[in-house]
């Protein structure tokens, strides 16, 4: 049987063409749907919603939670003021998200976190993040590429021993990069074990945890061209496996 992998997804509001109506959506990337299927999982995209026992009757019927990417996380969850440079944010799909990935600590649920999803995981678990990559001290790399989504843009260097260099299969990779938040501070009980070449993290893991990795770019984009990418759905939904 297939694990059940719970997607989080982000919203989306339109008007119609026709009329005053407007159309209020729950939306997530179709390659994150593909990339789970690919590896042998069952995806199904958790909702925004308000109700916390909802929230937790999500927990209850998953095997493994995949934090999806998406825009900026209120800053207020890790106790500073909004700068300038912060983009759009979404407070219902922040409350959605730092919840059910709190149920996946206490409950020892493998998690895949991607993109917005690694700044989700960390300040969840007391982490802290770059309102914008400009507040880094060194100059930093292009992390928002115009190449296509596959294309891997920029280098890595991932920790040795480490989950993300054993999927990988070496200590040096290439990724692709769209992102303008990062992971200032990893949370206790993680550690960071990826940084592209401007120090910028890139992964964060822990060993506490029977799979708990996030990843700063989109392998969901690259898994088609590159094998380490679907290697990470692989090892991610294996994990997932019941027990």
């Amino acid at each position: 049987m297939r694990p059940i992998i719970g997607v989080t997804c982000g919203s989306d509001v339109s008007a119609s063409n026709t009329g005053g109506r407007v159309y209020r959506k729950n939306t997530v990337g179709s390659d994150y749907i593909s990339a789970i299927e690919h590896a042998g999982g069952a995806p199904v995209v958790l909702p925004i919603v308000e109700d916390e026992e909802c929230i937790s009757g999500f927990i209850d019927i998953i095997d493994g939670l995949l934090l999806s990417g998406g825009g900026d996380i209120d800053p207020s969850f890790f106790n500073e003021e909004p700068i300038s440079a912060l983009g759009s944010i979404d407070p219902n799909r922040d409350s959605v998200e730092m919840l059910l990935s709190k149920a996946a600590l206490e409950q020892d649920l493998p998690v895949l976190a991607i993109c917005r999803g690694i700044q989700v995981l960390n300040v969840a678990a007391g982490g802290t993040l770059y309102q914008d990559i400009s507040q880094h001290s060194k100059e930093t790399l292009k992390h928002r590429q115009s190449a296509p989504g596959w294309h891997a843009s920029h280098t890595i260097q991932m920790e040795p021993g480490s989950l993300i260099s054993e999927i990988f299969g070496k200590r040096t990779g290439r990724v692709n990069s769209f992102h303008h938040q990062a992971v200032r501070d990893a949370a206790d009980g993680f550690y960071v074990s990826a940084r592209s070449n401007d120090g910028i993290i890139e992964a964060i893991e822990s060993r506490e945890y029977r799979f708990m990795l996030g990843v700063q770019f989109h392998p969901e984009m690259m898994f088609q061209h590159h094998p380490e990418a679907a290697n990470i759905f692989a090892a991610f939904v294996k994990a997932c496996q019941r027990l």
